[in-house]
């Protein structure tokens, strides 16, 4: 069985979009992974609960109050690498937009231009002119499995703490 993948950029540069472009690598590497099994009673629910509130992604996306920013959404590249997208831009039932990480699914590139079903989201983010990052509910389940120091990372940067 396959297990599908979840792009989590490990080591923070701390700009930019989240967990995406400042941390995308200018080479052809890819970014680092964090492998769950396709069944993880967690990371299901994190993406059914970004699905529900998808509507709130697209309000902001449709019309950004002042100050808002990192607008992004994740999904599952070629059926398992979900990875995050950003530069976005709806088009009726799809979204369009930029590969924000350094994808490991064969014929893809960091900043490829994608287009994708809005069904197929699997996360959304975008960072409030607090600095607070909203969304991120994958990212949130893959705490357990990182380090508790890039957790602690992670957290101060999206104004979790």
């Amino acid at each position: 069985m396959r297990k599908r993948s979840l792009l989590l950029a490990l080591s923070l540069a701390l700009t930019a979009a989240p967990l995406a472009p400042a941390l995308a690598q200018d080479s052809d590497e890819p970014d680092p992974i964090v492998e769950l099994p396709a069944e993880d009673e967690a990371m299901n629910a994190a993406k059914a609960e970004a699905n529900a509130t998808l509507d709130e992604w697209l309000d902001v996306l449709a019309d950004p109050p002042l100050g808002t920013r990192d607008i992004a959404f994740k999904f599952p590249l070629d059926g398992w690498e979900h990875i995050w997208v950003d530069n976005v831009r709806r088009d009726g039932d799809f979204l369009e937009g930029q590969l924000a990480n350094s994808p490991h699914s064969e014929g893809y590139r960091f900043r490829d231009f994608v287009i994708v079903p809005l069904i197929e989201v699997s996360d959304w983010s975008y960072r409030d002119s607090d600095g607070f990052m909203h969304g991120h509910r994958t990212t949130r389940v893959l705490f357990s499995e990182l380090d508790p120091e890039v957790v602690a990372e992670i957290k101060r940067d999206f104004g979790w703490e």
